[in-house]
C-alpha cells in the first residue's frame, strides 16, 4: 500500500527531480502525498506523508526557515519536495544541513514540472498497490476461512500462514508455551541471512490468548505479509474462542461426573463405564485425588478468574504430559482426579511450579491423597486431599506438593480435623497448663518441647536451634515435666506429647477461635 522514496525517484515522471539531502531516509515509506503552499500549522501533517510545497512565506522569515525541517521531521514525514523558482529560487543551505541531520529526504522539483505531474506519479503506484492489497487480502481471507472450516484448528492456520508467506510461524499461548511451530517448505532452516520477525497478539483488548509470530529473511519480507499475519491472528482468536466454548461444555460435564465420583454417590456400573468412556477417563487401575488452593496477596484480583487460569494451565500441561484427568471446583479449592502414574506425579509438581512462576503474587498449595483403586474410595481420598491441603502451612512451602502419606504423623489426626472439640481433647489434657503458662508469662516452653523432641532429646542441638544456653534448656525441661506430669525419658510419654503438640498446632491453624 506504500512505496519508498527510492522507488518514487525512479518513476518516469520523477526523473527530472533531484534528491539534494537526507539520503539516509531513502527507504522511508510514502503513505500519501500532501500539497501545501502556505505551511503555517505542521501539526496537521501525518506520519508517512510526502509533502510538496513552494515554500511560500519562508524566504522572509528566518525563524521559520530554521524550524522548517525539524518541524517536519518531528511529524515523521516520509520526505519533502520543494518546488523552486517561485518563492524560493534555491533551497536554503540550512534546509540541506537539517535534512541530512534528521535523515529526512529533501527533493528539489524544478519550475518546469507541475505539481499534478509529481502527485500523479507517486499516488498512482500507491493506489494500485492498495487495490492489489485489497484483492490479496480477500484471497487470503477466503483461503484462511477454508482452513478454519476444515477443522484443522490452530496448527492448520499456522501452516497455511507459513505456506502463503514462505516463512516460519510460531504460536505461543498466554502462558508462554509453544502451541505450534511450523516453517514453509521453501524456508531454508540453514540460511544465515538476517531475518525479520513480526508479532501480533491473538485475542481482544480484554483478553489475551497468546502471540502469533511470523519470521522470514528481511530481504524477502513484503508488506502483504502483514496482511496475511493479521488475518491469521484474527482466525486464531476465533479458534481460541471456539475452543473455550467447547472447553466450557466439557468442564460442566467433567465437573458433574467428578462431583458424583467424589461425593460417593451410588452409580450403576454400566452408566459409570459409559460416562467415563465419553469423557475419555479410564476408571481402571489406581487413582490420585489432588486438591489445589490459591492464596492471593491482592484481594482485588478476582478469585474466579484465577481458578479459570489454573484450569487452563492444567489443561495445557496435561496435554504436554499426555495425562487425562477430571476436575471439580468447590468453594475454596479445586479437586483433580488423575490416574496414578509416574508422569502424573511429575505433572502435579510441574503445575505447582509453573503457576508460581507465572503468578508470583499468589501462593499455590497442593495436597495429594493416597492412591485408591476403587471408585467407592474416592470420597475418602477427596477428604484426605482436603485435609492435606488444610495442614499445608504446617508442613510444606509453596509450590511443593504435599502428600498425605508424607505428613510426618499429622495424618493420624485426619479423623478429628473436622471436629474442633475432638481435636482440642487430644492436646488439652497434656498441654493446657503449659500453653497457659507460656501465654501468661511470655515463655517458650511449648516451642522448647517441640524442638527437644525434634532433635531426639539431643540437648546441645535443641539449645543451638533455640539460641539458648544448655542450662536454660535444662530449666525449661524441668518446667515442662512439672506442668505436663510426664517423663520425657519415657518413650510412651514422648509419643503422647508429640501427638498433643501436633493436635495443638493443627487446632491453632484451623480453629483459632476455639482455643
Amino acid at each position: 500500500m506504500t512505496i519508498t522514496i527510492s522507488e518514487a525517484l525512479q518513476l518516469p515522471d520523477m526523473v527530472h527531480t533531484r534528491l539534494v539531502a537526507g539520503k539516509q531516509g531513502m527507504s522511508n515509506q510514502i503513505r500519501w502525498v500532501t500539497i501545501v503552499e502556505l505551511l503555517e500549522d505542521t501539526s496537521r501533517l501525518q506520519e508517512g506523508e510526502f509533502l510538496i510545497t513552494t515554500g511560500f512565506g519562508l524566504a522572509s522569515d528566518s525563524k521559520r526557515i530554521e524550524q522548517f525541517i525539524p518541524s517536519l521531521a518531528e511529524r515523521k514525514l516520509s520526505g519533502v519536495a520543494i518546488h523552486t523558482g517561485f518563492y524560493l529560487r534555491e533551497i536554503p543551505p540550512v534546509f540541506l544541513a537539517e535534512a541530512d541531520r534528521y535523515g529526512l529526504p529533501l527533493i528539489e522539483i524544478p519550475s518546469g514540472i507541475n505539481f499534478s505531474t509529481v502527485t500523479k506519479a507517486i499516488l498512482q503506484p500507491i493506489i494500485n498497490r492498495q487495490f492489489e492489497t485489497l484483492a490479496y487480502s480477500q484471497a487470503i481471507h477466503e483461503q484462511m476461512l477454508d482452513v478454519a472450516f476444515s477443522k484443522g484448528g490452530l496448527p492448520a492456520i499456522a501452516s497455511e500462514l507459513a505456506n502463503l508467506t514462505k516463512g516460519s510461524v510460531r504460536l505461543v499461548d498466554s502462558f508462554g508455551y509453544e502451541v505450534v511451530s511450523v516453517s514453509s517448505s521453501q524456508c531454508d532452516p540453514l540460511a544465515t541471512e538476517p531475518h525479520a520477525t513480526h508479532m501480533l497478539p491473538v485475542g481482544s483488548t480484554r483478553e489475551s490468548f497468546g502471540m502469533l509470530t511470523l519470521s522470514k529473511p528481511r530481504t524477502e519480507w513484503q508488506e502483504l505479509d502483514h496482511v496475511a499475519l493479521k488475518h491469521a491472528a484474527t482466525l486464531c482468536t476465533f479458534e481460541y474462542v471456539k475452543e473455550r466454548a467447547v472447553a466450557a461444555t466439557e468442564w460442566r460435564l467433567m465437573g458433574d461426573f467428578a462431583e458424583e465420583l467424589l461425593s460417593g454417590q451410588d452409580m450403576d456400573q454400566a452408566e459409570l463405564d459409559t460416562r467415563s468412556r465419553k469423557l475419555g477417563y479410564p476408571l481402571n487401575g489406581s487413582h490420585l485425588i489432588a486438591a489445589f488452593s490459591i492464596l492471593q496477596e491482592k484481594k482485588e484480583v478476582d478469585r474466579a478468574s484465577l481458578y479459570v487460569q489454573l484450569r487452563s494451565l492444567i489443561k495445557r500441561l496435561a496435554d504436554q504430559y499426555g495425562c487425562v484427568y477430571l476436575l471439580r471446583e468447590r468453594s475454596q479449592y479445586l479437586l483433580m482426579i488423575i490416574p496414578e502414574r509416574e508422569k502424573s506425579d511429575a505433572l502435579l509438581k510441574r503445575i505447582a511450579i509453573e503457576w508460581q512462576r507465572l503468578y508470583p503474587a499468589t501462593q499455590i498449595q497442593l495436597g495429594v491423597a493416597d492412591a485408591k483403586e476403587q471408585v467407592s474410595q474416592f470420597r475418602e481420598a477427596a477428604e484426605e486431599a482436603v485435609f492435606t491441603l488444610m495442614a499445608y502451612p504446617l508442613l510444606a512451602q509453596s509450590p511443593e506438593p504435599l502428600h498425605y502419606s508424607r505428613m510426618n504423623g499429622y495424618q493420624f489426626l485426619f479423623p478429628y480435623y473436622r471436629d474442633p472439640d475432638a481435636l482440642n481433647k487430644l492436646w488439652q489434657p497434656l498441654l493446657a497448663r503449659l500453653i497457659a503458662y507460656d501465654t501468661k508469662h511470655g515463655q517458650q516452653l511449648a516451642e522448647t518441647l517441640e524442638k527437644y523432641l525434634q532433635h531426639n532429646l539431643n540437648g546441645i542441638k535443641a539449645a543451638q536451634t533455640l539460641f539458648i544456653h544448655r542450662h536454660t534448656l535444662k530449666y525449661r525441661l524441668q518446667q515442662i515435666a512439672e506442668k505436663t506430669s510426664l517423663d520425657l525419658e519415657d518413650a510412651t510419654h514422648r509419643w503422647q506429647l508429640q501427638l498433643a503438640l501436633m493436635a495443638y498446632k493443627l487446632a491453632s491453624l484451623l480453629y483459632p477461635a476455639s482455643l
